[in-house]
């Protein structure tokens, strides 16, 4: 049971750190508005504050005395979840009330720093020896760029209801920042499993007792969402924005799926995907 609140508060800091660097890449130059930026904000903030709140309530099993490596992550985790909160929180203040111009800009940039730090933090404070360290923060990465991105992809597929004169190349943009994650991931999976470093007993595990859920990982998590990524993407294109918003319907239920099953088999197996 351990694993299930430690999996879930992960999927949401992910959804809302790869949803905020997808949301700031396009709102930072300009090519989307306003209402846009505090609609999709405000939702990727409330993933945030519940990723903070189930941290808080279920904290991983890490002791200064047993680890304490492992408990400074957490800390430094703790304090750079709060800081992206606080600044996420107040450049959406700031843009709602328009006056603030001179105090956002300068926290505009800073905001994805911060989730993106929070978030490799995080990683760290259950690492394990893949990739020499590096791959379980890469796998988090990865997980978080692509479910972000599908996220705020399907929000601004919604959006062109409202603002049908909208330019079509921030979907497209978006949709081609959740492709590109994917094909990360996809080119990702066999390094962690196969260079030497993860745990030979997870890896077992993985094909034999978890065998279901790693395939679901494999297939409906990477293979079935890329191709419908590529065809998100060259919807978008065409201007095909009700086919792509319903694609984008299917990639970002795909990738959650995947998300689930790779963050829960870690906890289980200690083996990331």
């Amino acid at each position: 049971m351990q694993a299930l609140p430690q999996a879930a508060f992960f999927l949401l800091l992910e959804a809302a750190v790869g949803g905020t660097i997808a949301l700031f890449w396009v709102h930072l130059r300009g090519e989307v508005g306003r209402g846009f930026t505090l609609f999709t904000g405000v939702c990727l903030l409330g993933f945030a504050l519940l990723a903070v709140w189930l941290r808080s309530a279920f904290p991983p099993l890490v002791s200064p005395d047993i680890d304490p490596t492992a408990s400074l992550w957490f800390a430094v985790e703790r304090t750079l979840s709060f800081a992206f909160l606080v600044a996420l929180t107040v450049y959406l203040l700031g843009l709602r009330a328009q006056a603030w111009t001179i105090i956002t800009r300068p926290i505009g940039t800073l905001v994805p720093l911060l989730g993106l730090a929070s978030l490799w933090a995080a990683a760290q404070v259950a690492p394990s020896p893949q990739l020499h360290g590096l791959g379980t923060p890469l796998a988090v990465l990865a997980g978080a760029m692509a479910l972000g991105s599908a996220l705020v992809g399907l929000s601004l597929g919604h959006w062109y209801l409202v603002s049908p004169t909208l330019s079509v190349k921030p979907l497209i943009q978006v949709t081609f920042m959740c492709l590109g994650a994917l094909v990360i991931q996809s080119i990702l999976l066999p390094l962690l499993l196969f260079v030497p470093g993860p745990s030979r007993q997870g890896v077992q595990q993985l094909f034999s007792e978890y065998l279901v859920f790693f395939g679901v990982r494999i297939v409906f998590g990477l293979l079935v969402p890329l191709i419908a990524t590529i065809m998100a993407w060259r919807t978008a294109r065409i201007r095909s924005l009700d086919s792509a918003t319903g694609l984008l319907y299917i990639v970002a239920a795909l990738i959650l799926a995947g998300e689930i099953s790779a963050r829960t088999l870690f906890f289980l197996t200690g083996v990331a995907t």
